[in-house]
């Protein structure tokens, strides 16, 4: 295993680093802060030096090749002066694992940005990323391992299989990435054998409602609706139970 650099976390630029690999951002809007406006004003409780800080990382999905993961983040704040320029960055690359830091710059407040709000950023290998493991800000009490269509982590015994639970955030994301999503999705509904997610697929469309089923393989999309409640899904598969689905509104 590679041993992993020394370097600073501090950044006041934003530049990118890379080690023979290829970093690029996925932001959701306004700097990857959902609802955000890059162009606002930052809040009067701001401080005046912006300082990096590593991200909290929530999950990992597959991309759409086998050299590209979404790590997912929870960030500070839905005020568009709470950070800027989340980014990956320091990727080293060995043959057993991969190695990164996941950082995002902010200025300290009294009292500010104390809500979280998800993002995404897309983590790009110049090797395949097949089953190494993914260590992120150094963490290597809870690196990230492909369980079978998903990432997660390993139990405390150390064994690494995929998780027994159908509704494990490693089955969801393989699913949503399966979708050809653009983002993570909502999860709406979740039970052992039915998943429904609602989506975006690409960005100029509406939002669908993605619906699996569960097969020895992992969860299988069978229906994408548009409408509230049972009527198309059930049109699409008369087994799936009409409590898990009579009150669900229309996709968003």
């Amino acid at each position: 295993m590679t041993e992993r650099r020394r370097r600073p976390i501090l950044w006041i630029a934003g530049a990118l680093v890379a080690a023979g690999a290829v970093v690029a951002v996925v932001l959701t809007a306004g700097n990857g802060v959902p609802g955000a406006t890059a162009a606002a004003p930052p809040p009067t409780t701001m401080g005046a030096e912006w300082r990096s800080f590593r991200a909290d990382v929530t999950g990992i999905r597959p991309g759409p090749d086998d050299t590209t993961l979404f790590v997912q983040v929870a960030l500070p704040g839905k005020d568009p002066g709470c950070v800027r320029e989340p980014r990956i960055e320091q990727i080293v690359e060995a043959k057993t694992d991969i190695r990164a830091d996941v950082v995002y710059s902010t200025r300290p407040a009294a009292g500010g940005c104390q809500d979280k709000v998800p993002a995404e950023l897309r983590l790009s290998t110049t090797a395949a990323i097949k089953d190494r493991t993914v260590i992120l800000n150094g963490d290597t009490g809870n690196a990230w391992h492909k369980l079978g269509a998903g990432w997660g982590h390993c139990d405390r015994q150390g064994t690494c299989a995929p998780p027994a639970d159908h509704c494990d955030p490693a089955w969801i994301g393989a699913a949503v990435s399966a979708a050809g999503a653009e983002s993570a999705g909502t999860t709406r509904v979740c039970d052992p054998d039915w998943l429904v997610v609602d989506l975006l697929v690409r960005q100029a469309d509406p939002p669908s409602r993605a619906v699996f089923r569960w097969s020895d393989a992992g969860w299988t999309s069978f229906a994408q609706v548009r409408s509230a409640g049972c009527a198309e899904i059930r049109a699409a598969d008369p087994k799936f139970p009409v409590a898990l689905c009579k009150t669900l509104p229309a996709p968003a």
